[in-house]
Order: C-alpha cells, then sequence, then structure tokens
C-alpha cells in the first residue's frame, strides 16, 4: 500500500447492503485501497473525522433528465451534476429527453459534453429506439452505451413488432431494453374522453392515465421479453399491480428489473389538489395502498432500484397547467431530494434499513447497469465514491436552496430529517456541509460493461 494513502476517512459507520461496520475507509489515486480498523489504519495525507455520522457508497441515479442540447433552460450537465452532487450522488445515467441518442456520433457528443461540463460521473442511456434506428444498436453498444430505450405509448411508441427487434437486437449486445410502458390505446382514450368533456384541471392528466394502462403495458413487455429470453427493465413503476406482475415473471425466470421514484413514494393523487401542475409526470401518482406496496417492496427485495426521474420544467411551463394541465410540462425536479425522501421517510420511520437503501440505490444499479466493475460498493479496487450522510440532521426544503436550474420543488417547504452532508467522488470532496466544491469537468463517461 506504500508509506501513505491520499485520503483516510475514519471515524463513521460503513453502510452497505451486505451490514453495517465500524472501520475506516483508506484512498490512493481515487481508488479504495482498504478497509481497516483505526489503530491499524495507515498514515495519510489528509484524515476526514466523520464520527457520529454514516457513510454509504455514492448513490447511483439511474434514471435522470439531465442534459438535452435542446432544453438546456430546464438542465444542463453543470447544472444537473451540481444537484447528484449535493443529493448525495455520485453517478447518474442521463436518460434521452427529446434530442435523440441513438447513433455512436450521438453518444460521443454527449460524452464530450459531459466530460467538459460535469461535476460527477455519468453514464447514458441510448434511445428514443424505434424501427428507424434499431440498426444502429451494435454501434451504440461498441461505444459502451448498453441500454435502450423504448416507449409502448405517444410520442414515442414502437410496434410490438420492432419491440421484438429492438429486444432481440439488444440481447445479441448483452444490453438491457428500458421501456416505459403504458398502453397507449387506454391512454389516448381516456385523454380524449376528459378533453371532450372539457376537463382542463391538474387531476384530468392523473384519471386518463389509469393504473391498468400501466399493467397492462408491463404484463405485454415481460411476455415479449420472455419470448426471446431478452432483457427488460421497466423505468418508473407507480402501481401495486405492475409491482406484484414483475414479482411473479421474475419467479418464473423473465429477465426483467424495475424501478420507482421518489414521488411515488411520497406523493398520491390527492396531493394534486394542492401542487395541481407541479405534480405532472407520467405515469401519474397513484393511491395511498400503491405507495405501501412500494415501500413493502422496497423493503422485502421486491423493488430492484430507486431512480429520481429528474425532469425539472420551469415555474411558467407549470403554472400554465393551472387552467389546461393538458399544456403543462410532465416531470419533476428530484436528483437532489431522492437520498433525503428516502432517508426521511424510509430509513427514520423503519420502512427501510440503511442495507436496503445501499441495495437499491447503490449496489443494484451498478449491477444492472454494467457499472458494477467500479461502482455500487465500498471495497478494495472500487472508485472511491463515498456519501456521508447525517441521520439526525433536519432541513427544510427551499427551491431557492437548490442547485437545479429551474426553482421549483413539489417538495418545497417540507422538513426532511436525514441528508448527506459531504459526497466523494474518487477520493476528491464534491460537496462539503450544502456547497458544492467541486468543479465541472471533473466527471467522467463510465461506459457500461454487461455480461
Amino acid at each position: 500500500m506504500g508509506n501513505s494513502v491520499d485520503l483516510l476517512v475514519k471515524g463513521g459507520l460503513i453502510a452497505t447492503s451486505a451490514g453495517l461496520l465500524r472501520a475506516c475507509i483508506a484512498v490512493k489515486n481515487g481508488l479504495i485501497v482498504s478497509i481497516c480498523k483505526e489503530p491499524v489504519a495507515p498514515k495519510a495525507d489528509k484524515v476526514l473525522d466523520v464520527s457520529g455520522k454514516i457513510v454509504i457508497p455514492g448513490a447511483i441515479d439511474a434514471h435522470a433528465h439531465i442534459h438535452d442540447r435542446r432544453f438546456t433552460h430546464h438542465e444542463d450537465f453543470t447544472t444537473g451534476s451540481a444537484a447528484a452532487a449535493a443529493g448525495g450522488v455520485t453517478t447518474f445515467i442521463d436518460m434521452p429527453l427529446t434530442s435523440p441518442v441513438d447513433s455512436s456520433e450521438t453518444v460521443l457528443e454527449k460524452i464530450e459534453s459531459g466530460e467538459r461540463l460535469s461535476h460527477v460521473d455519468f453514464s447514458l442511456h441510448a434511445g428514443m429506439m424505434n424501427e428507424k434506428n434499431v440498426e444502429k444498436i451494435p454501434e451504440i453498444a461498441a461505444a459502451g452505451v448498453r441500454s435502450f430505450k423504448v416507449f409502448t405509448c405517444a410520442p414515442y411508441m414502437v410496434s410490438d413488432e420492432t419491440l421484438l427487434t429492438i429486444l432481440e437486437k439488444a440481447k445479441a449486445c448483452s444490453s438491457v431494453v428500458n421501456v416505459h410502458a403504458e398502453n397507449d390505446g387506454v391512454v389516448s382514450y381516456m385523454s380524449r374522453l376528459m378533453r371532450d368533456s372539457g376537463r382542463m384541471d391538474p387531476l384530468a392528466h392523473h384519471e386518463a392515465r389509469p393504473g391498468i394502462a400501466e399493467w397492462e403495458a408491463i404484463n405485454r413487455v415481460m411476455l415479449l421479453a420472455k419470448l426471446l429470453d431478452g432483457r427488460a427493465h421497466v423505468s418508473h413503476v407507480s402501481t401495486q399491480q405492475g409491482l406484484k406482475s414483475i414479482h411473479e415473471a421474475k419467479s418464473e425466470g423473465v429477465r426483467v428489473t424495475f424501478e420507482t421514484c421518489p414521488h411515488y413514494l411520497f406523493f398520491t393523487k390527492r396531493d394534486v389538489e394542492r401542487l395541481g401542475p407541479y405534480l405532472k409526470m407520467n405515469p401519474p401518482l397513484r393511491s395511498d395502498a400503491d405507495v405501501t406496496a412500494m415501500w413493502r417492496g422496497l423493503r422485502e427485495g421486491v423493488v430492484d432500484i430507486v431512480t429520481s426521474e429528474h425532469a425539472p420544467g420551469t415555474n411558467e411551463e407549470k403554472e400554465v397547467g393551472r387552467s389546461n394541465i393538458w399544456k403543462a410540462w410532465g416531470g419533476v425536479p428530484s436528483i437532489e431530494t431522492m437520498l433525503p425522501v428516502l432517508l426521511s421517510e424510509g430509513v427514520n420511520k423503519h420502512r427501510i434499513t440503511l442495507p436496503d437503501l445501499c441495495r437499491v440505490l447503490c449496489e443494484n444499479p451498478a449491477r444492472l447497469f454494467g457499472l458494477c466493475r467500479r461502482k455500487g460498493v465500498i471495497a478494495p479496487g472500487f472508485h472511491a465514491d463515498l456519501t456521508v450522510i447525517d441521520l439526525r440532521f433536519r432541513r427544510k426544503v427551499s427551491a431557492d436552496k437548490l442547485h437545479s436550474k429551474v426553482k421549483q420543488t413539489p417538495y418545497e417547504g417540507r422538513t426532511f430529517k436525514g441528508w448527506p452532508i459531504k459526497t466523494i467522488l474518487r477520493g476528491e470532496i464534491v460537496y462539503d456541509d450544502e456547497v458544492v466544491v467541486g468543479k465541472p469537468g471533473y466527471g467522467k463517461f463510465i461506459p457500461m460493461e454487461m455480461s
């Protein structure tokens, strides 16, 4: 190990998916070199004492809309990654918003932007995939992107035949097909009924996308994946029926995983009466029973991962929805508040444990998306990506103090107990006591390596 290390993190309780351990973490050249007890800890150029705090692997947000060249007024790599760092997220996987990432050229273009502008590490999803770009899958996979986004509904809907082709091509490249699963016919029909009856209120959006639309699409996607033995990942699952169907399919050997999001763990459709268009997202919010089912799924290991699905819109793009919800932006800013929601509403309220948290925010995202050779765990040889959390720290959410480019959040005024207080990326502190201290351009592209 040499005479000394660059950084020694001592005094804290280390939490991983395997359990809790009081030990020191020694870091050299950006990598963890040992986990040791303090009496035998190596000399270090810098010692970080985190006594009384908990250290988890740096959180990985596997679904965040951070940088779209057409929507940089919403977010960009610099502001979005600053919000990530402040939220304890050391790696995010950028999801296409509207601008396609569907060729090796567009992949390389986005990597260049990210490595020039991002505070934290990142990877990429490709999309939106369709019959016109499906032949590009091998070249995209060769560029280090092995997750391909498809929709079963507008505005990027593909046919079942095209979805099967995408599943086949992705399987040949050891890749995963990432699906937004809602039945287009149901959504189209219900939306027309709402509009024809003059409904423009915020709840009309939620009622136009009933849970059965998600449930049917999830079941169809899984049947198609089963047919080809392909890998499917279902984005932002919101219903207990969808959760149950995926759980049953897994037990039958279908290669399917899924995520839920903080808003499906915190808000219900009732909250729309108060927050209106600020809670417009797809799929929409559900019932108390669905929220309870998601927490139970996290605790029991049924839910694979939690992602932010960070998709901020401006105040103006939200406010228009008070009089006409169909014109409002769909999506919420959430990358900075994801970990606090899980700490405050999950760990501190005993809905989940710290090992559960590490599994769904760190280890599983790295494993599912091919980042597990360097990310997701605290162990020798891995990147020294660490998030220091204070489970007792209380803080009221204020959009003005968050780092997203848009200055609105549905959590405005909520007090959460449990926050990240330091974020360390490859041995360097990038967030320290409510201040982003890292620099744009420190973040690196992390290619997906799947077998």
